[in-house]
């Protein structure tokens, strides 16, 4: 059932977060760098309350911006309302199929003068080579490839270039945002990828306006599931292992899930972006993946830390996998083949494997975030496809907020979201333990994430 009011929807479910796989390895995100450290490794600092300047201010934490790589660069010009660099021209609308849209851009005097001033980039810095520009309506992407130690940070050569193009377009100063987004191609297969999805920008823009319904963020989507007195989907008993053998009161007081007859509604609200037609599938089921059935290989990045290693196409390179693990997927991808969507908050390896997976194979898939969206968000790589194809559903709690980088994982989350996902799957939740956490923590944290309210 589907109730509206307002500029809100609810969905009611019965018993029965944020996938976006990498296009290139990219060192951006919260660098807790200081505006002194971030001038130092040629970034550009802004204020953090605009959410769009704080993604222009990603850099890699401990990178040499002076060595030699190739960068793909994003510069969004301040007006972003103007369109001033361009205007998109759709040459084919697909005929309903988002892969057979054709698109391209027009730049504006404007836009060409900045081409003009990004091919001089080589002149004036011989250790440059420009190899690639898109212009959109509002921002540019382009890619370089550094051939030579540089003498300055790249971020103080992108100021210069931000300078003279923008005196070249307006003669005046002003034209574009603060900062840049830069990702630094480090893999063997990734110049080809960055290649593609620059060229590909006009398509995926047009696909977008096409299919806006699919690529709006919402700020309030109500869900109502049916939670029992406890706290607990009552299609859901002993959602902590089960098969225990212990009575309700030991299970409630050891904090597993039990199921009793009386339920009463509880409203969930989320920001979301995508096809909110997904949650009236008729069968939904949660991928639920113990981390010690897969695990991605892991390699030192830049700067420290590790990251998961992938493949010259950009897929996770797996370092281990069991029996178990292949066993749950192909459940999953059957049930996904017969038309169940899948839900997930991609937590462990293992469950964001099995999401990419079904998202590969054309299946439909609701995933929870730990942040909320920007008003410019949009998913990326295969997401971007799924979502056009009506094959996505992203949500995030509507307390949660957006925050540029990646937000770590805590425990409250993970668990917050866990049971996030059990409540909308209904009968098709997965069994999981909470470890000594009891129902109602467990539902005081989904209470607190999603402003949820029952009756």
């Amino acid at each position: 059932m589907v109730r509206k009011g307002g500029n809100k929807t609810a969905f009611a479910l019965g018993g029965g977060t944020g996938l976006t796989p990498a296009r290139a390895a990219t060192c951006g995100g919260g660098t807790g760098l200081t505006p002194a450290q971030q001038n130092n490794s040629g970034g550009s600092v802004g204020t953090a309350s605009a959410e769009r300047k704080n993604k222009m201010l990603q850099r890699c934490w401990g990178w040499d911006y002076k060595a030699p790589c190739i960068y793909s660069i994003t510069i969004a010009i301040a007006d972003r309302q103007s369109m001033a660099l361009g205007r998109l021209v759709v040459d084919n609308d697909g005929g309903g199929n988002p892969a057979n849209v054709v698109a391209h851009v027009e730049p504006t005097a404007a836009g060409r003068a900045v081409v003009a001033e990004w091919r001089r980039m080589g002149e004036l810095t011989p250790a440059i080579r420009p190899l690639e520009i898109q212009i959109m309506p509002d921002h540019i992407h382009f890619i370089v490839r550094v051939t030579e130690r540089l003498e300055r940070p790249l971020g103080q050569i992108i100021a210069g270039f931000k300078t003279g193009s923008s005196k070249a377009a307006t003669g005046k100063p002003g034209f574009w945002s603060e900062g840049f987004q830069d990702t630094i191609l480090f893999r063997e297969g990734q110049l080809e990828n960055m290649f593609n999805y620059v060229r590909d920008n006009p398509r995926r823009l047009a696909v977008k306006r096409l299919c806006r319904e699919f690529f709006t963020v919402r700020r309030d989507l109500a869900i109502v599931a049916a939670v029992d007195e406890v706290g607990l989907t009552p299609a859901r008993a002993a959602t902590c292992g089960g098969g225990t053998g212990l009575t309700p009161a030991q299970q409630n007081h050891s904090g597993c899930s039990v199921g009793l007859a009386s339920a009463k509604p509880m409203t969930l609200h989320f920001q979301a972006i995508g096809n909110e037609a997904l949650l009236k599938a008729p069968a939904i089921f949660q991928i639920q993946c113990s981390r010690s059935y897969l695990a991605y290989r892991r390699v030192a990045k830049p700067g420290g830390g590790l990251k998961i290693a992938r493949d010259e196409n950009g897929r996770p390179i797996i370092e281990t996998e069991t029996g178990e693990f292949r066993e749950k997927l192909e459940v999953l991808l059957a049930m996904a083949a017969k038309g169940a969507v899948l839900i997930s908050p991609c937590i462990s390896d293992g469950e964001r494997e099995i999401a990419r997976r079904a998202m590969e194979a054309g299946a439909s898939l609701i995933t929870l975030s730990n942040k909320g969206f920007s008003n410019l968000f949009k998913p990326g790589g295969k997401a971007f496809e799924s979502a056009s194809e009506g094959r996505l559903l992203m949500l995030a709690p509507a307390a949660w907020p957006y925050q540029p980088g990646e937000k770590k994982m805590t425990r409250f989350d993970a668990c917050a979201l866990n049971r996030i996902a059990q409540l909308i799957a209904g009968e098709g939740a997965a069994e999981i333990n909470y470890r000594g956490m009891k129902p109602g923590n467990v539902e005081g944290l989904v209470a607190e994430a999603c402003r949820s309210s029952t009756s």
